[in-house]
């Protein structure tokens, strides 16, 4: 296919999943049209302190020494066509085996006679299983396609964005999720 600028390697319970992706670097990888992932920070329902106590209070939550926030991960969903990956991805949500690790990578697409393709960013999910998948069927002008919109639930995730500097790409601090991982 190649119609796409997302990529997922996805390592399941019953071994990795190989996809239609047909770009240099992304040969066999499941192509994704479009994902979403959030979080939320559980804040407590307590006034905030002003005067010297809030000025105390913050300096002790810049220090490290105020109380930990509860976070809240919601899970990551993503869209793409149905493919030759699909019956295994299937077979996954069927027979509740795990997804070992989820990767997902963004292209910057570049010019000025350089690799037009290069990784964005990278989002990595793992210890997780799929809870969903919808199907849906749409024009494709004259033709018809199956779009699936699978959910997957997940222990850790780990992102990264790669910053454009010069002619290379250059990981930036990733971000963790429990920080354990």
């Amino acid at each position: 296919m190649s119609q796409s600028n997302i990529f997922m390697q996805l390592i399941t319970g019953a071994g990795p999943v190989v996809g239609e992706g047909l770009l240099e670097g992304f040969e066999g990888s499941v192509e994704i049209l479009d994902f979403e992932w959030g979080m939320r920070a559980l804040k407590d329902p307590k006034p905030r302190k002003t005067g010297m106590a809030g000025v105390a209070s913050a300096a002790a939550a810049m220090a490290g020494l105020g109380k930990p926030v509860s976070i809240q991960m919601e899970p990551l969903s993503f869209k793409k066509r149905f493919d030759v990956g699909s019956s295994q991805m299937h077979f996954c949500l069927d027979n509740h085996l795990p997804v070992v690790s989820a990767s997902i990578t963004v292209l910057h697409i570049k010019q000025q006679g350089r690799a037009i393709h290069q990784p964005g960013f990278v989002v990595m999910a793992t210890q997780g299983y799929f809870e969903s998948c919808a199907l849906e069927v749409r024009d494709d002008g004259l033709s018809k396609q199956v779009i699936e919109s699978w959910v997957l639930n997940f222990k850790n995730i780990k992102m990264t964005y790669l910053k454009t500097l010069g002619k290379d790409n250059l990981p930036t601090a990733p971000f963790f999720h429990p920080l354990a991982l």
